[in-house]
C-alpha cells in the first residue's frame, strides 16, 4: 500500500512548539509527492494552533536530515507530470517559509539537494557536526528546483550562492556555518534538543509581532519561477549524460 502524506510526516506538540519530522528513514527522508503533501498537511496543522509558537523541522533516522528528491519517483516522471511533481515540491517548501511562526531546521547527516532547499525553507539551520550539506545538482546536469535559487543568494549574496551552487561539493557543518548556510554547530546528537531550546526561546515571544516581521522580511516571491524550474528541469533530464550521472550519484550516497 502506498504510504500517505500524514504517514511521511508526523507532528509532535513539545509544548509550544511544533516537531515536525519527515518520516521516511529508509529513504533518509527523500521528497516525493506523499511527504510534500505531508508537509503542507503540518504546517495547516501548525497555524490551525494558536498555542504553537515556533517550530522545528527534523529528519527520522540516523542517516540524515533529507537526501533530496526521491530519485526512484523522479527517474519515473517527465512532462507534465514531472512539471507537477516540482512545482508540487515547490508549493510545500514555499508553505514552509510562509508558515506563521519561526522555524528552526535540526540538520544531521545527509542534507543534500532538495533537502537543504527545505532546510533554507527554514528560518533557522542548527546542524549536528556530521551533518553534510550540499547541492549537487550541476555536477549531474541540472539545476536545484525547489528554491535553493532564490533563497540562498537573500542568504549568503550574490557571488557566493553561485559559487556554491557552481561546485556543488558537500561541506561539513563547520563549513557550512563558515559559509552562512548554518546557524550553529550543535553539540554531536544534540540538533533537536538545541534546536527546539531555540524554537522554545522564539515561542516565547509575541506570536502576531514575529508572524509580521516574517512577513515584512520575506524576500518577493513569483509563482512563475516553479513552472520555468519544470521546463529546465525537462531539458535538463533529456540530456543523454543525465541518467548514468543520477546512477553514479546514487551508487556513491
Amino acid at each position: 500500500m502506498a504510504e500517505d502524506g500524514a504517514s511521511r510526516v508526523t507532528v509532535e506538540r513539545r509544548g509550544t512548539v511544533a516537531l515536525v519530522w519527515l518520516d521516511r528513514p529508509a529513504k533518509i527522508n527523500a521528497l516525493d509527492p506523499g511527504l510534500c503533501r505531508g508537509l503542507v498537511e503540518a504546517i495547516d496543522a501548525v497555524e490551525a494552533d494558536e498555542a504553537v509558537g515556533a517550530m522545528v523541522v527534523a529528519g527520522r533516522g540516523p542517516r540524515g536530515f533529507c537526501a533530496g528528491a526521491d530519485l526512484a519517483t523522479v527517474s519515473g516522471l517527465a512532462g507534465a507530470a514531472k512539471r507537477r511533481f516540482i512545482e508540487g515540491a515547490w508549493r510545500a517548501l514555499d508553505r514552509v517559509a510562509a508558515a506563521p511562526v519561526p522555524s528552526v531546521a535540526a540538520l544531521h547527516g545527509h542534507v543534500l539537494g532538495g533537502g537543504l532547499e527545505l532546510a533554507l525553507a527554514c528560518d533557522l539551520r542548527f546542524a549536528d557536526p556530521g551533518a553534510r550539506l550540499g547541492l549537487p545538482e550541476l555536477a549531474l546536469g541540472s539545476v536545484p528546483s525547489f528554491g535553493a535559487v532564490q533563497r540562498l543568494p537573500a542568504l549568503v549574496g550574490r557571488a557566493r550562492a553561485l559559487e556554491l551552487l557552481l561546485d556543488g561539493t558537500p561541506l561539513n557543518a563547520e563549513a557550512a556555518r563558515r559559509a552562512g548556510l548554518v546557524t550553529q554547530v550543535t553539540a554531536p546528537g544534540a540538533a533537536v534538543e538545541e534546536a527546539l531550546a531555540r524554537a522554545e526561546a522564539l515561542a516565547r515571544l509575541p506570536r502576531e509581532a514575529v508572524r509580521y516581521l516574517r512577513l515584512a522580511l520575506a524576500m518577493p516571491g513569483d509563482a512563475r519561477a516553479a513552472a520555468l524550474h519544470g521546463l529546465v528541469s525537462d531539458a535538463c533530464h533529456a540530456d543523454p549524460g543525465y541518467q548514468e550521472r543520477i546512477s553514479r550519484f546514487s551508487a556513491r550516497s
